[in-house]
């Protein structure tokens, strides 16, 4: 599947990231998304999986079924932080690079702690639609003393 992000997203966050002698950041996009994808499928695919009756060692996580749009702004500050940390100098002194670079890093935090706070858009029944039941916010779970 396509890229959750893509430059002209990036461009709206950072208006000068194309101003680095890098004509686009293509490979940034394909990192980010594939990290991102590792990261749904650990942290919230094999529960939910689990929840909807799906062994999730038989189907692993389709990144053609999850709700895309909800994964932009996550997207592009993963590729942000990425884009820094490569741009970032080698040196003892933290340069404006590295900083950025820490800045999305805890913004990606941040944004993937309220996706997983709401619910993530899953189209566990392959229909093509998302359907109201299938974003279904995690359910908390309380710890009874005995």
């Amino acid at each position: 599947m396509a890229n959750y992000s893509d430059d002209t997203e990036l461009i709206k966050i950072r208006p000068e990231i194309l101003s680095y002698e890098i004509t686009d950041w293509e490979d940034m996009h394909v990192e980010a998304k594939r990290i991102i994808d590792r990261e749904i499928e650990a942290l919230w695919y094999r529960e939910q999986a689990t929840e909807h009756g799906i062994s999730w060692e038989s189907v692993g996580f389709d990144d053609t079924l999850v709700d895309t749009a909800a994964l932009k702004r996550l997207a592009c500050y993963k590729t942000l932080e990425l884009i820094y940390l490569y741009l970032m100098k080698d040196s003892a002194e933290p340069d404006a690079f590295e900083r950025q670079m820490h800045l999305f890093h805890d913004l990606y935090v941040e944004e993937f702690q309220k996706i997983l706070s709401l619910g993530l858009g899953y189209d566990w029944d392959s229909s093509g639609a998302i359907d109201s039941d299938e974003k279904l916010a995690p359910q908390m779970r309380r710890l009874h003393r005995m």
